[in-house]
């Protein structure tokens, strides 16, 4: 029994509701909060993505990262949240482990089809969708019933050191699984049973209950879940069982693809060479459509309730009120499959965001971004989709950059599998032990957006709301907290993981360490966090939408406050400073602090001379498998120009720090994309704006685009 009760705000009639939920059992009390909210059903869900979506809940990292630990050991009281999608009666028991509807009708046309064997579908995290679901339309053509299994480990979650339970990431996957047990309920009358153990045993102990004849899954390529599935594909031939496995999560096969370097396509681990090796494989096979029916089973296994795997968990305060951190999440997402392709088809089709993209991309208000990255990691919605309907739309022609991203994606889950600890190693190992700043409050100042740089902090509050932010606010955040802040890039991947619906392992990683200059690919430019500002959001509406406090600034001094007369801050009723309403800079002579992250490398490096060529670029032990003929060597990785310790070991780090001022041109700067360097293929170290190029580096940049047109289809 709980004692608390439960505040409902009513923004329009600025009224607000207490809603009594002393004494009432648990799974009560979280029915009762879905039945009082809007996120009830999906055609009942407003979503706000390009309005203010603020968070009541305050910013308190230490609180909310220790939430879950305390939790699951019993030293803070807590409810399950309610399934954006989920029936009421569904929020405290899941889904329900019979195949009957809420109203006793016959689930549809085929709920009578029951066949003698059958098939165990055991479901994954990242393949919550029926389209193109290579695992369900192999259970759907043959005979038997089709049983769905998912499987949630605590144990196994918390083994990993990247947890999903407790984080953002978490209460989407928590709603997606009941949005995808509802499809499949309504659809073929089929539950999709939870259950809540050691994955091993529990899939195992399914298996030879349903008495199925074989296994299917999702091949998956995060370390952990990889191993537990070889595990499983073990003990089930020793059962007598086959586990068929399908590879749906990414566009090309990453554990084929071996980089050739014996011709010069870039350096090792980017994104160049890797294109090369994977147009091998050919284009994405062509996405399959929903199963037309499953065969329901005569006996369906029982399981645990989907609260019952603790993917979410709502604080409850001392006095008894709920913290409700999900609502502005559920406010800006859709957490269904439906929701998914609906996202999917305005970006992609006529005066969606596609046509936009490369002008309008790096604007940090995403106007024309797709917003699909939380559906790509949670299975929602197919690559090999997006692929053909990308080609279809034109592709490369109508935006290169765009174009690549899932190729991006295939390339960190690539860089996972051969480098398996590279959410907290470095991938240049003798990066490790390099001097970082460990100032706790100048970390959470970062993480609560109270930097004193407007772009930053509106999007770390925007992340801490709605669990997202567009990839170029990510990259100058992460500027700001590695190389500006010098504070470990294991730090902000830590709260992103925790805070970003998308949070992936391979991705999160892959950013961060290339953030903090240990990753394959570092990254070769430093954004201003004032100028990217600038750049960034040029009318000032994000900034203002999220730091409200700010509002009244003129443009002019939006993005850098500290600039603006001491009567214009009075006027827009701003004071800077501890005693303020607004902090003052983090750092405030970014240049300086930028050379001192320079130096700083370049002693760690100095350090270990044995992994640095004669060049003075940084040497790795390419890992086995990851090419073709070079395995075991040492090779060189790409290594920014500041870094370099050539003969002149000595020589001072330069002025002329390269600067990334909005990370991409404004629209109204862009001319057109022959104008301005694409990619990396024009030569890394040089600035992204127009030059004039020799014959030489010409021919260098388009062999770098004909690779890319090569493998994404188009040449």
């Amino acid at each position: 029994m709980v004692q608390r009760r439960w505040k409902r705000k009513f923004p329009q009639e600025n009224q607000s509701e207490t809603i009594d939920l002393i004494d009432r059992p648990e799974e009560e009390a979280s029915a009762h909060i879905a039945e009082q909210t809007s996120y009830g059903t999906p055609g009942e869900v407003e979503l706000h993505p390009d309005k203010a979506q603020t968070s009541a809940v305050r910013i308190a990292p230490h609180v909310s990262t220790d939430f879950e630990r305390r939790a699951v050991v019993g030293h803070r009281r807590f409810i399950t949240a309610p399934a954006q999608h989920g029936r009421v009666d569904k929020i405290g028991q899941g889904c329900s482990s019979t195949c009957s509807t809420s109203d006793g009708s016959s689930p549809n046309e085929y709920a009578g089809r029951r066949a003698p064997g059958g098939t165990l579908v055991w479901l994954r995290h990242f393949d919550l969708r029926l389209h193109d679901n290579p695992a369900l339309s192999h259970a759907a053509s043959r005979p038997g019933p089709v049983h769905i299994l998912f499987v949630w480990s605590p144990e196994e979650d918390r083994r990993s050191n990247w947890a999903i339970s407790g984080t953002a990431a978490g209460l989407w996957l928590h709603s997606a699984l009941s949005a995808y047990a509802e499809q499949t309920r309504r659809r073929y009358g089929i539950p999709v049973v939870f259950r809540s153990g050691p994955t091993m045993e529990t899939v195992v102990k399914a298996a030879e209950e349903a008495r199925v004849e074989e296994v299917v899954t999702s091949i998956a390529y995060e370390p952990g879940p990889a191993n537990v599935e070889g595990e499983v594909d073990t003990a089930l031939k020793a059962a007598g069982l086959q586990l068929r496995r399908f590879q749906s999560f990414l566009l090309c096969d990453i554990e084929k693809v071996r980089i050739d370097l014996g011709t010069w396509r870039g350096h090792f681990g980017t994104l160049t060479p890797f294109h090369n090796a994977c147009q091998r494989q050919g284009e994405p096979a062509q996405p399959l459509p929903e199963p037309t029916h499953l065969s329901m089973p005569d006996k369906p296994l029982q399981g645990c309730s989907l609260a019952d795997l603790g993917l979410a968990k709502l604080p409850v305060r001392k006095d008894g009120s709920v913290v409700r951190w999900d609502a502005p999440i559920y406010a800006t997402w859709d957490i269904s499959e439906k929701g998914a392709l609906g996202v999917w088809r305005r970006f992609i089709g006529p005066g969606g965001g596609f046509s936009r993209y490369e002008e309008s991309r790096n604007l940090a208000s995403a106007s024309a971004l797709a917003r699909i990255s939380p559906y790509l990691r949670f299975g929602m919605l197919s690559p090999k989709k997006m692929y053909w309907e990308m080609k279809a739309a034109g592709g490369s022609f109508v935006s290169v950059t765009f174009w690549r991203r899932l190729v991006w994606r295939d390339l960190a889950y690539w860089q996972l599998l051969h480098f398996p600890q590279m959410q907290d190693k470095s991938i240049r190992s003798h990066y490790d032990g390099q001097e970082w700043n460990w100032d706790d409050q100048l970390l959470q100042r970062w993480q609560k957006g109270l930097t004193g740089y407007p772009l930053v902090d509106a999007g770390m509050r925007e992340l801490w709301a709605t669990g997202w932010m567009a990839q170029n606010v990510r990259m100058a955040a992460a500027v700001l907290l590695c190389e500006i802040m010098n504070i470990s890039w294991v730090e902000g991947e830590k709260w992103f993981h925790h805070t970003l619906v998308d949070a992936d392992l391979a991705i999160n990683a892959m950013m961060w360490q290339n953030a903090g200059k240990s990753g394959l690919d570092q990254w070769n430019f430093t954004v201003h966090p004032a100028r990217a500002g600038r750049g960034q959001d040029p009318d000032g509406c994000y900034t203002r939408r999220w730091c409200p406090e700010l509002a009244d600034l003129p443009n002019r001094y939006l993005h850098s406050p500290w600039e603006a007369p001491a009567a214009v801050l009075t006027q827009a009723g701003v004071k800077l400073g501890p005693n303020g309403n607004y902090p003052d800079r983090v750092v405030k002579d970014v240049q300086a602090a930028v050379k001192e992250s320079f130096r700083v490398i370049r002693r760690q490096r100095a350090e270990h001379l044995e992994w640095n060529d004669s060049n003075g670029y940084d040497l790795i032990r390419l890992p086995r498998g990851s090419t073709v003929s070079h395995d075991g060597q040492k090779w060189r990785v790409f290594t920014r120009k500041e870094y370099r310790i050539t003969d002149d070991a000595q020589a001072e780090v330069p002025d002329d720090i390269p600067q990334r001022v909005d990370v991409r041109y404004p629209a109204h700067q862009v001319q057109s994309r022959q104008h301005y360097a694409q990619g990396k293929g024009g030569g890394k170290g040089r600035g992204r704006g127009p030059r004039n190029r020799n014959e030489n580096q010409v021919r260098h940049h388009n062999d770098n685009q004909e690779v890319l047109q090569e493998y994404m289809g188009k040449a």
